[in-house]
């Protein structure tokens, strides 16, 4: 064949869903992944970003064996490689630094190594603090158990196709930085990414792979991972192929099952020139089968998004914690009421989504759950208890706004007095100071301690089922500290803790009223809805409601905006949210709920050092170990505050 006929080739990319450090589960995932691409034909397999050893193991990354044991896996699927190519990411020590890595597999050897040039570092990632960069363009020879391999920005050739590799960030970068920018020969670009979900950021990554393709004149093909990795960062898994600047193959995203294939075919002229690594590839089969259809973009609205996410985290998070299952408190608020609706979304994509064979495999670990059970309400009622826990100041309403969602989701339902615990702790602590509590002078206190005294029951209960205890902090909440610590904060898991409460409230109402595609709607949320937000923690007489007590919450989420996401001053916080609400709320009443959010924000710090694990579901999350870092102590903003207060007056008309 001549350099002027074209010739074909077949990729596939692979979606995967792994286990930091578990390494025979990792490998058995890549090879039953890469065996489905064997069977389509594929001559090159590209698998994610460290998609051996899993992207999250952080510090473990700074532990020698980490690398050693992925090595060893590499070597064993090189091993089992002939004339095909497989790429997979892997940590590689070089010297005494550690690389995020891609292994070229090929011809029973690890043929070469691309090494991350530019590491991710703001938001949930801390590569820096695990990796070196390697520098720009550089190449070497690095040693693989006494034998030579090139590394670094490398070129590759297989059967004529020219090719490059790039991992993750390197494609987040600026044109001229970005390692396929020093290739000019270059047809394809492959990139193994652990690119992380959040609502709407798939306009973003798509973008940019478009763009590649487009300012590169190159085909671009990027294989990300799937699901929640590690136990707060969620992968969508989405995979993507693009041409002359548009995407022109997609997978599906948010997907259950443990690994994913996008197939492509590709047409292409043999490049001209030597290659720094010419690979073996065996010529196409004519006899394989079709690569299967393409997708449309799924998900594009955030409701969507929130739906997938969330319940997948929830199934993701329960298996590998070898969970039975999730206790939740129903309170017949908007928050337990979002909580116990994922879990029933997750049921009913578990039976829509995963044969019953595959469930089997998926839950091995659970010996009481029928695998076989197609009923969503069945389901549910298998893996979520709910518990109402009233005192004297729980209202009717909410009860059965509790009883009447958890019986239309199917879920376990008990309901447990704790008024007389409740007593009982204030006539104990009135007796040991001498003085009757009252809530004139107590109000906090007698606010708090109701919430405390639920805690116990629902964690012997979570203990009983052998269950993961469930909390349902917002992230509206967890900003300005609106929770009881050691009481509604109790629990292993906080599923929405990184959403604010405005889009949680729009999301219930659209499940009651309209549902999702796929979902069905739940009118059994309309008492929920027609509730306002309230902790039913002071008499009934006294009219307790969150905004009340706060401010309201589309205000509130706007100051957190400002101030965190922003990085605004108080100052600045103030105009732009009374700017954003000029035609709805006095300018004083929003310097006032200014002043309390800065306040609230920097004195509540130490309740969200303390909070549980949260999924990462957009942009703007607050957890200080993976996002929003601020000082326990620290001045509180009161010069700032004092500056506001004197500033804001000029401002005013």
């Amino acid at each position: 064949m001549s350099s002027s006929e074209t010739r074909n080739l077949r990729f596939a990319l692979v979606g995967v869903n792994q286990t930091p450090m578990d390494w025979p589960g990792n490998a058995r995932r890549i090879r039953e992944a890469w065996g489905q691409a064997r069977r389509y034909g594929a001559q090159l397999v590209c698998f994610p970003e460290l998609s051996i050893s899993g992207y999250g193991c952080e510090d473990m990354f700074l532990r020698p064996d980490v690398a050693d044991r992925s090595l060893r896996v590499a070597r064993e699927l090189a091993a089992e490689c002939g004339r095909e190519i497989l790429l997979v990411g892997l940590p590689f020590r070089h010297g005494k630094d550690c690389y995020n890595a891609v292994a070229v597999l090929n011809q029973g050897r690890i043929r070469a190594l691309c090494l991350k040039t530019h590491l991710a570092r703001d938001g949930i990632h801390y590569e820096p603090r695990w990796f070196r960069p390697w520098r720009l363009g550089e190449k070497q020879v690095v040693d693989i158990d006494g034998s030579p391999a090139p590394a670094g920005a490398l070129t590759y050739d297989a059967a004529g196709l020219r090719f490059v590799l790039e991992v993750c960030e390197d494609a987040w970068t600026e044109s001229e930085q970005r390692p396929c920018s020093l290739v000019a020969d270059a047809q394809w670009v492959f990139n193994a990414s652990a690119s992380h979900f959040s609502m709407k950021k798939a306009d973003v990554r798509e973008r940019i792979v478009a763009e590649s393709s487009k300012t590169f004149g190159i085909g671009y093909a990027y294989a990300n991972l799937a699901g929640c990795e590690s136990g707060r960062a969620i992968y969508d898994g989405e995979l993507l192929v693009a041409e002359n600047g548009r995407v022109v193959n997609r997978s599906k995203r948010l997907y259950l099952d443990d690994a994913h294939l996008l197939v492509h075919d590709i047409a292409y002229r043999p490049a001209a020139g030597q290659a720094d690594v010419a690979l073996d590839v065996e010529p196409a089969k004519e006899t394989a089968p079709p690569a299967p259809p393409r997708v449309e973009r799924q998900m594009i609205d955030p409701n969507e998004e929130f739906a997938a996410a969330g319940a997948l985290a929830l199934f993701d998070y329960m298996r590998k914690s070898r969970a039975r299952g999730f206790t939740l408190s129903l309170s017949g608020g908007v928050d337990s009421s979002a909580v116990a609706t994922l879990v029933h979304l997750m049921a009913r994509r578990v039976i829509h989504e995963l044969t019953p064979a595959a469930r089997r495999v998926k839950l091995a670990y659970y010996e009481g759950l029928n695998p076989d059970e197609n009923d969503p309400r069945a389901l549910t009622g298998q893996w979520l208890t709910t518990v109402y826990q009233a005192t004297r100041n729980s209202g009717e309403a909410t009860r059965l706004a509790a009883a009447e969602l958890a019986e239309a989701i199917g879920a376990r339902h008990l309901e447990l007095d704790v008024a007389p615990l409740v007593e009982g702790y204030r006539t104990m602590v009135s007796g040991a100071l001498g003085r009757e509590l009252r809530w004139d002078t107590d109000d906090l206190a007698l606010q708090n301690i109701q919430a405390r005294v639920r805690a116990p029951g629902v964690w012997m209960l979570a203990n009983l089922n052998g269950s993961l205890l469930l909390t349902t902090s917002n992230r509206s909440e967890v900003a300005v500290g609106y929770a009881t610590m050691d009481g509604d904060t109790c629990g292993g898991l906080a599923p929405i803790a990184g959403v604010e409460k405005t889009f949680l409230r729009r999301w219930l109402l659209l499940m009651e009223r309209d549902g999702l595609p796929g979902q069905p709607p739940l009118p059994a949320l309309a008492r929920v809805n027609a509730l306002p937000p309230t902790a039913e923690l002071r008499p009934a007489d006294r009219g307790q409601t969150d905004e009340d007590d706060l401010m309201p919450y589309e205000v509130l989420d706007a100051l957190e905006t400002e101030l965190i996401f922003h990085r605004s001053s108080p100052l600045s916080c103030y105009r732009a949210v009374a700017a954003q609400f000029a035609d709805r709320y006095p300018r004083e009443r929003v310097l006032g709920w200014t002043e309390k959010f800065c306040r609230l924000f920097a004195a509540s710090q130490w309740k969200r050092e303390r909070y549980a694990p949260a999924f990462h579901l957009d942009d703007q999350n607050l957890d200080p170990k993976t996002w929003a870092r601020f000082p326990i102590l620290s001045g509180c903003f009161a010069e700032e505050l004092a500056e506001l207060r004197a500033l804001a007056r000029e401002d005013d008309p």
